[in-house]
């Protein structure tokens, strides 16, 4: 069953992930999500395990991220199961000034050991624009 409880645990998980995020902490990042994690950044090939994703950041430009607003947060569950929706407008600093905005999905699953963890995280880009 998905409770009230198991909504909150997800949503202080996306509090947390926006945290580190917005810290640059890719391997902090990293410990929210199961031991071998998926993800599906916008028409590239899926990222497998915790090693490739952590490749992939470091290859990607180094852009400090300013903000992040979130909108049209949406969470459904069943069981130990759970997604996550949402829209989000990213501010970024040199050395690419710029805002993001896009949509992204996770897939969660809890676990009695660790509770909700990332299982999946995919995301579009709808607009990306220079900051003037």
């Amino acid at each position: 069953m998905f409770s009230a409880q198991d909504r909150l645990a997800i949503e202080a998980l996306h509090d947390e992930w926006l945290k580190l995020e917005l810290l640059g902490d890719s391997s902090a990042l990293l410990q929210l999500c199961t031991p071998f994690p998926l993800w599906l950044p916008p028409n590239e090939q899926p990222l497998c395990g915790r090693a490739a994703i952590l490749h992939w950041l470091a290859a990607q430009s180094q852009a400090t991220v300013r903000r992040i607003d979130i909108a049209d947060l949406a969470i459904l569950g069943t069981g130990s199961f759970a997604c996550k929706v949402a829209t989000f407008r990213t501010t970024l600093e040199s050395p690419a000034d710029a805002v993001v905005t896009g949509t992204h999905a996770w897939l969660l699953q809890r676990d009695d050991a660790s509770g909700w963890r990332i299982c999946v995280v995919a995301w579009t880009i709808e607009k990306r624009q220079s900051r003037e």
